[in-house]
């Protein structure tokens, strides 16, 4: 009887070095796509104007970052996440703008959800240095959904 207590426990550590095993290769995808609603307050109008410093079109999240002027004249850089570059791509046209709108070194106002950690948030609309403002949305009307 002692001799199959002593192999279930074994093959119990195996299985649960297995699943920690498992877990920890999961781990990395898994922290890189997660949930808007957990990181942005959703509920939140929040405004930012910089300088365009970086773009990372990805999936499952596109990234740009800005360097803002605070109003004691300090920089700050602020972290611009968007959706899936594949997203942004199908529907740019659509909506009246195009990843290349998108320099770095111009200026852009983004308007989005602020996030729940520091220097963060969601594209919702962008305003580039010419004047022209593209409200973003993935829900399009029967109209721009026939067109290009």
């Amino acid at each position: 009887m002692a001799v199959i207590a002593k192999t279930l426990r074994i093959r119990m550590g195996v299985k649960q070095a297995a699943f920690v095993l498992l877990l920890s290769l999961m781990l990395p995808s898994a922290y890189a796509h997660h949930s808007v609603p957990v990181n942005f307050d959703m509920k939140s109008d929040h405004s930012v104007t910089g300088v365009l410093t970086e773009i990372a079109w990805r999936n499952p999240h596109s990234h740009l970052v800005l360097e803002v002027k605070t109003d004691d004249g300090a920089n700050e850089k602020w972290l611009v996440e968007w959706n899936a570059v594949n997203t942004i791509r199908r529907l740019s046209g659509k909506l009246g703008f195009s990843l290349d709108d998108f320099v770095i070194g111009e200026t852009i106002t983004v308007q989005g959800w602020i996030g729940r950690h520091d220097k963060s948030i969601y594209l919702r609309s962008v305003t580039f240095e010419d004047g022209r403002r593209v409200e973003w949305r993935t829900r399009l009307s029967p109209a721009e959904q026939s067109t290009k």
